[in-house]
């Protein structure tokens, strides 16, 4: 009996260790942000894809920007116009029009479960909105105000700079990184990010070291420099997109910056005030 007693408590034991081992994680919900007020979606629900980018269902556009769109069965294209600006994609295609000019984007307009979905990013900036996209907290803030087209800074050959909040950045350098100014205020939005890093994998032609070595050098412009180097000993111990690099909060005497990724996602280091 003993013998019995000491065998199950074993495997109860066991089963116990098991459980936090068993345990799956969930991701923080996708959200999206339009001009600072957050968009819900009933139904369908946003998703990113194989391109890691943002798609959501058409409808959002025609009801949270305010567009009009068009939809042609046959010829499986979706039309959206907003003030004298339109939009064109066909599903499946990555290549689309901005008021008649051909463009090119890494993704395409997808039909699932029976829903349209178009790419958050290319729609938005092609109806003059500006996208930002944090990571860390799985965010889409949308600002319809103030819009600077990212091809401006990214889609040419010329790398172009740029002064964000006393940060001098350089766009456009071949190194894959995402540089996006925040929404910061110092009386309406006090609280919001200043500038937004984004270190991305899954590009073909990245740079990760690159990318790793501009992120230092835009940060040590403003930050102490003990502060940045706990901050990049920290952003490179993820080295790929794989792994999930928890969020974590670094501060000097002004600044407050976050630091995290989520698994299969790039780190994002956003900079606030403190």
């Amino acid at each position: 009996m003993k013998k019995r007693i000491a065998a199950a408590l074993a495997v109860l034991l066991l089963l116990m260790g098991l459980v936090p081992a068993m345990s799956i994680a969930k991701p923080l919900p996708l959200r999206v942000e339009v001009n600072t007020k957050r968009i819900y979606f009933p139904d369908e629900q946003p998703y990113v894809d194989k391109a890691q980018r943002v798609q959501v269902p058409v409808r959002f556009v025609s009801e949270a920007l305010g567009a009009k769109v068009g939809w042609n069965a046959t010829t499986k294209t979706v039309t959206v116009d907003l003030d004298s600006n339109r939009v064109v994609l066909v599903l499946s295609s990555k290549k689309y029009t901005v008021n008649g000019v051909e463009k090119q984007m890494d993704t395409a307009a997808e039909r699932v479960g029976g829903r349209t979905f178009v790419p958050l990013r290319f729609i938005s900036e092609g109806l003059e909105a500006s996208v930002k996209w944090d990571s860390a907290v799985r965010t889409v803030y949308i600002n319809t105000v103030g819009f600077e087209p990212s091809e401006d800074k990214q889609g040419s050959d010329q790398v172009v700079e740029e002064d964000i909040y006393g940060f001098k950045v350089k766009h456009n350098t071949g190194s894959g990184l995402d540089i996006t100014q925040g929404l910061y205020d110092p009386i309406e939005k006090p609280t919001y990010a200043l500038i937004d890093l984004l270190i991305n994998f899954s590009f073909i032609g990245n740079d990760y070291d690159k990318q790793v070595q501009e992120v230092e050098d835009i940060l040590l412009q403003k930050i102490d420099e003990e502060t940045v180097n706990s901050i990049m000993k920290y952003v490179r111990t993820k080295t790929s997109e794989e792994p999930e690099l928890k969020m974590k909060t670094f501060t000097d005497k002004t600044y407050k910056i976050y630091v995290g990724s989520n698994i299969n996602s790039g780190i994002s280091i956003t900079v606030f005030y403190k």
